[in-house]
């Protein structure tokens, strides 16, 4: 949406009538005492500086009008162009802005939706422990010969000590406490997509470009650092490396993503907003310790 915004002359000399009002408190102009500098000199000494403080000023104060008078409910800041501040026209500019969109949320209420059945099982508990035991892994000599081979500790009360439990059971408990929280976690997210993707499928409209655009680009550079970290660390596998469609389609997936993810953000703020949700700051807090803790 681009606004175009115009202001009599009246009110612009009204606004530079009070910039130089302010700058003649101030301004040291040779041959006279600061406060006593005449208008005309003040004009010719600080035009430009008077043009720009005017401008600072006006516009906010017109960009803000609009937005009232119209109802208008910005999601960006306005992109300020075609600029007229001259001789004794109106004063003009245009604003390009984006607005939050405008559609009716319906069907949110008593979406159908299955919970997954993650139980923390035996083999999940082997798998864990044997992780442990290759990240522990040594490499030792491997007979008379200079060549060295991994050896893995073995699972014992001794090898539960050096990672700070006290016996094999115990680090047993901890790792299936851990691997019974992390389903959780798996489950709670999986609960949510299904929200998610219900929502946006029921709930179609058109979405601000710039801000898929702009979660397009978070999202490909966050796979493009993933891809190089994977790059780095498999360097010795001199065929990992991205072909043209694996690019192409890494772009496509990203644009769906985005904006399904915009959308699903518009939504879930209509449904606050309608619901009168509000989150406190206990709240947040709350929440970026259980990342942090989940997260390490």
């Amino acid at each position: 949406m681009v606004l175009e915004i115009e202001e009599s002359k009246e009110v612009v000399q009204d606004k530079f009538n009070e910039v130089y009002k302010e700058l003649g408190k101030t301004a040291s102009v040779a041959g006279f005492r600061v406060g006593r500098v005449p208008r005309d000199l003040l004009e010719q000494h600080f035009g430009n500086r008077a043009k720009e403080e005017v401008l600072k000023r006006l516009i906010p104060e017109l960009y803000k009008e609009a937005l009232n008078q119209y109802k208008l409910d910005p999601i960006s800041s306005p992109e300020i162009s075609d600029v007229r501040l001259e001789g004794k026209s109106p004063f003009h500019f245009k604003a390009e802005l984006e607005i939050r969109p405008e559609f009716e949320i319906k069907d949110y209420k008593g979406l159908k939706i299955k919970r997954k059945n993650l139980q923390v099982k035996e083999e999940d508990i082997s798998k864990a422990l044997e992780s442990l035991r290759e990240s522990n892994a040594q490499l030792m000599p491997k007979g008379d010969s200079q060549e060295k081979e991994k050896v893995l500790p073995p699972l014992d009360d001794e090898f539960a000590k050096d990672l700070g439990y006290g016996s094999l059971i115990e680090l047993k408990k901890a790792v299936e406490t851990s691997l019974d929280q992390k389903f959780k976690r798996e489950v709670e997210a999986d609960l949510e997509l299904q929200i998610i993707d219900q929502l946006v499928k029921m709930n179609p409209f058109e979405t601000p470009e710039s801000l898929v655009n702009e979660e397009r680009e978070r999202i490909l550079k966050d796979a493009k650092a993933r891809i190089k970290y994977l790059e780095s660390i498999q360097k010795e596998n001199k065929g990992f490396e991205l072909s043209q469609k694996d690019i192409e389609e890494l772009e496509e997936q990203a644009a769906r993503q985005a904006l399904k993810q915009v959308r699903a953000f518009f939504i879930l703020d209509k449904i606050a907003r309608k619901e009168n949700i509000h989150l406190t700051q206990e709240e947040l807090n709350k929440r970026v310790e259980e990342i942090a803790k989940a997260s390490g």
